[in-house]
């Protein structure tokens, strides 16, 4: 759960890409500052009314971390501090959860609320006025031992033999979770590191099983995966050691809770709800991102931004469950007609942008227009599976006149930036507005795009 104080001034999800997140402010400073509470920790309703703060509530420890890895947007600020309270953490596992965190955030600072742990910043006491505390959360980590209260294990305090001791005896795990927590945080699939480390210690191929509820019944030779108290899968290693096996399973079940919810985290982030589709968030980032690969590789990137003809007049006549399921099939019908590396977003209402981008480049140069994956034959594909198709929640007839309207702008001929792309795009839906609708009005770049012209080299 997350939320901002009241009179927050953090952007929401359609601040741009480019404005970069909010750096962390000099010590005593109240700059914009994420706090993740992790267990009870009773800080939540005082932290709710600082306007510089945004509040993250954590469930487990597990979900502290992906949380750090993924903040609300790009506004989110820089400076972090994971608030650990009751239940939050076993007191032998606290100093493997600060280095975790420390993976994802070298200077994120780690307090506990009325107890001390182990490799932790930093003590809060159980009564403490929100002017001290909004001191005691800002605090750089290397200044945390003059906190009344504080931890003895800061960061530059040295580590303590308890710790030492801690990390010889666990010193394999510690190895490996860098391992799959650089895996997950690089975007890659942790899940197959993670198993892959699995299999390497076993000696034999191990799989994981009917994680999320999903497959046929395990394997007899099969463990399951527990986590607080719940089978979150299975793990089978053919002729492995039960006992090894199970050794195993109690090490990857945290992670095979954390990589899921770092999925769905994910998720929702980037998708809209209604549709299934990417979100404007999403879109702006994958927008950036194809055009720097584009320009580094001389290739093109095209963007079809579009909108339902008459939408609101089919809302009003035949209701919003109508209006629903016209979305729903916009985004299903232009989603069969693209090509792997493409991408459909809903940008707002009615309105979508759609952006064809092939890493790899045209396949043959001179050749685009003519092969299976034309950009000119997926828009003609579209708007004439568009036209034909039939809403059941329209009255008869009706689908024969639904039809889109949009601008097509490709880089770098009309537009050497997303915004750039993006205004280009929207200018040229308006001209398909102006003649009469039912229209994909081209920029030069976008004919050029379709007929096969290779982007410049210099």
């Amino acid at each position: 759960m997350r939320t901002h104080g009241a009179g927050s001034g953090a952007a929401g999800a359609d601040g741009p890409p480019t404005a970069g997140r909010i750096g962390p402010r000099a010590a005593g400073d109240a700059g914009p500052l994420r706090v993740i509470l992790v267990g009870r920790t009773g800080l939540e309703a005082a932290l709710r009314v600082d306007p510089t703060i945004e509040l993250v509530r954590a469930r487990a420890a597990t979900d502290a971390i992906g949380e750090l890895a993924e903040p609300l947007d790009d506004q989110s600020p820089a400076a972090a501090t994971v608030v650990l309270g009751d239940g939050a953490v076993a007191e032998t596992r606290s100093a493997a959860l600060v280095e975790a965190l420390r993976l994802v955030q070298a200077d994120v600072r780690v307090l506990s609320v009325g107890r001390e742990l182990e490799g932790v910043d930093g003590t809060i006491p159980a009564h403490v006025d929100l002017a001290s505390l909004s001191v005691l959360l800002r605090r750089p980590v290397g200044e945390m031992g003059a906190v009344p209260g504080a931890g003895a294990a800061g960061v530059g305090g040295g580590v303590s033999r308890l710790v030492k001791d801690a990390e010889a005896a666990s010193g394999q795990n510690s190895g490996a979770d860098r391992l799959v927590l650089a895996a997950l945080l690089a975007g890659k699939d942790a899940t197959a590191t993670a198993v892959g480390i699995v299999s390497s210690r076993l000696k034999t191929q191990a799989r994981v099983l009917g994680v999320g509820g999903a497959g046929d019944s395990p394997p007899a030779q099969a463990r399951p995966l527990v986590h607080a108290g719940r089978t979150v899968g299975h793990l089978a290693a053919q002729g492995a050691d039960w006992a090894a096996l199970g050794e195993q399973c109690e090490w990857l079940a945290p992670w095979v809770v954390l990589i899921a919810q770092q999925e769905q985290l994910r998720r929702a982030a980037f998708t809209d709800e209604l549709t299934g589709a990417w979100n404007r968030r999403y879109f702006l980032r994958y927008l950036n991102a194809a055009i720097e690969q584009a320009r580094a590789a001389r290739h093109t990137v095209t963007l079809l931004y579009f909108d339902v003809d008459n939408f609101k007049t089919y809302n009003d006549a035949h209701g919003h469950s109508a209006g629903d399921e016209i979305l729903v099939e916009t985004i299903r019908l232009m989603n069969a007609c693209i090509r792997p590396s493409d991408r459909v977003c809903r940008i707002g209402g009615d309105e979508f942008g759609v952006i064809f981008h092939d890493p790899e480049g045209p396949r043959k140069p001179g050749a685009l227009a003519q092969g299976p994956s034309s950009i000119g034959a997926i828009i003609e594909r579209f708007q004439k599976q568009i036209r034909e198709h039939r809403f059941p929640k329209l009255s008869a007839g009706a689908h024969a006149t639904l039809t889109i309207s949009g601008g097509m702008a490709t880089f770098p001929w009309d537009g050497r930036s997303a915004q750039e792309l993006i205004d280009r795009a929207d200018e040229l839906a308006g001209q398909s507005k102006r003649v009469g609708k039912n229209a994909i009005t081209f920029g030069p770049g976008a004919e050029r795009e379709c007929r096969g012209e290779q982007a410049p080299t210099s």
